[in-house]
């Protein structure tokens, strides 16, 4: 059996096939990497929040509002906004992809509902007994 370099000498367009191969897949690599927006940019977004009372605005982090919804019982209900901190009602709604973040969140925590599919933590020990 011939070594690597004679097969390629005897056909040199397959070494021109294997470098365009690996020249695409190192190109398709390094720009899902550039393009990719990473999570940490994404939940450090300033969201614009209105009340849907007031009119009145105020902005917070995605990472919290998107922390709020995941604390929620299942399923998140969209009617129910964000908690107005004046008022403390949940009547606050972001003014873009509201609808779609909710069912992207209720999605996600049906998927960890599912039996063998959640995180368990970790046993805590029972506190020791003590006589009297």
């Amino acid at each position: 059996m011939g070594s690597l370099r004679d097969k390629l000498a005897e056909k040199p367009m397959l070494g021109w096939g294997i470098a365009a191969v690996l020249l695409i897949a190192a190109s398709v690599l390094a720009w899902t990497r550039i393009a990719a927006k990473d999570e940490t940019n994404q939940l450090t977004q300033m969201v614009t929040i209105r009340c849907s009372e007031t009119g009145e605005t105020w902005q917070v982090l995605r990472g919290v509002m998107e922390k709020e919804l995941y604390l929620r019982p299942l399923p998140v209900n969209p009617n129910d906004g964000l908690f107005n901190p004046k008022t403390g009602k949940k009547t606050g709604f972001p003014i873009d992809q509201w609808a779609q973040t909710v069912e992207r969140i209720n999605k996600e925590r049906e998927l960890d509902a599912r039996p063998g599919t959640a995180p368990t933590a970790p046993a805590t020990p029972a506190a020791p007994k003590t006589g009297g």
